[in-house]
This record gives C-alpha cells, sequence and structure tokens, in this order.
C-alpha cells in the first residue's frame, strides 16, 4: 500500500573517527539570555571551542565543532538545567544526535571561546559555511574529513517534505 511520509533533514553528529561526535544541544522555549548563561557556564567546564546559536521556530539549536565522545555530550545535557531532555536521551540511545535545517533556521550568535583544545570536525564547519554564508576562521585542529551523514527522519515541523512510501 503507498502511502506519503512527512520528512525532515538533518546533520548528524557523527563526525570522523572512532566514537566521535560534534557537540550539539537543542533548548526549546528558553529565552535567549537564560541559554547563553547556561553556555557560558558549559562551555568554561568543558573547555569547548565557539559555539554556534541558531535560532529555529521553537528555539535554538547550538552546536561546537569540537569533537567529543557520545558520552561527554550526553553528560553536558545532563548537566545543563534548560536543554531539551528528550534530544539528549534519544540521541544517546541512537548513537548520534541531530539537527533539522531548513529556512527557519537563522545564526543568531557566536558565542567565542578562549578554549581551543579539541580537535574539530572541518565537514561541519564546511556545512555551516555553506548554509548561513559565512566564513570561519580554521585552525591547525580542524581534521581532514570533509564527509558527514545526512538524516532523513519523518517530522511534520518545518521544511518537511512528502516521500511516498511503500
Amino acid at each position: 500500500m503507498e502511502r506519503n511520509l512527512k520528512c525532515c533533514y538533518g546533520i548528524s553528529s557523527f563526525a570522523h573517527g572512532k566514537d566521535k561526535h560534534i557537540f550539539m544541544m537543542d533548548f526549546d522555549n528558553v529565552s535567549f539570555w537564560a541559554i547563553i548563561e547556561d553556555l557560558k557556564r558549559i562551555q568554561h567546564f568543558y573547555n569547548l571551542s565557539d559555539l554556534y546559536i541558531i535560532k529555529s521556530t521553537n528555539g535554538w539549536n547550538v552546536l561546537s565543532f569540537d569533537k567529543l565522545n557520545l558520552k561527554t555530550i550526553y553528560e553536558v545535557g545532563i548537566d545543563s538545567i534548560l536543554t531539551d531532555r528528550d534530544f539528549v536521551l534519544y540521541g544517546y540511545d541512537r548513537g548520534y544526535y541531530v539537527l533539522r535545517f531548513d529556512k527557519d533556521k537563522k545564526l543568531e550568535k557566536i558565542l567565542k571561546s578562549k578554549y581551543n583544545v579539541h580537535e574539530k570536525s572541518l565537514a561541519h564547519k564546511e556545512f555551516i559555511e555553506f548554509f548561513f554564508d559565512i566564513v570561519i576562521e580554521h585552525d591547525d585542529l580542524f581534521d581532514k574529513n570533509q564527509k558527514f551523514d545526512i538524516i532523513q527522519y519523518p517530522s511534520d515541523k518545518n521544511g518537511y517534505h512528502e516521500v511516498k512510501k511503500w
């Protein structure tokens, strides 16, 4: 039986390397200034490099190009009092995190950091540069990999399109 399925696309946290993922978080229905304070604390405690804060329809997405293990990203999410707990738990259980990208996304702020200690994902950097039409400073901590995973998943959120499913 043929039917239509509403699907969205997002980028996966998976980065080149064994159990390596970029840092991603989701904040829904929380004020911008509240997440800034939470992110400053997290950035300092976990020595994260620049954080890219993205406005979406229902809140905020945050990412860093720092490559961490999945457990560390989960711990950061649990440590934050404001993150979407479902995002943290589902991503950890699934084995990777996903941020949806569509026309409702706007790069709101780059929370600069004094920390530059983790290896970083070149592929994710290049995607963000392309998507938001910006140039991000390149340093020696970026890996050489230019491939990342795009995830298709069922959803009614902004940017969905219908796919025939048999």
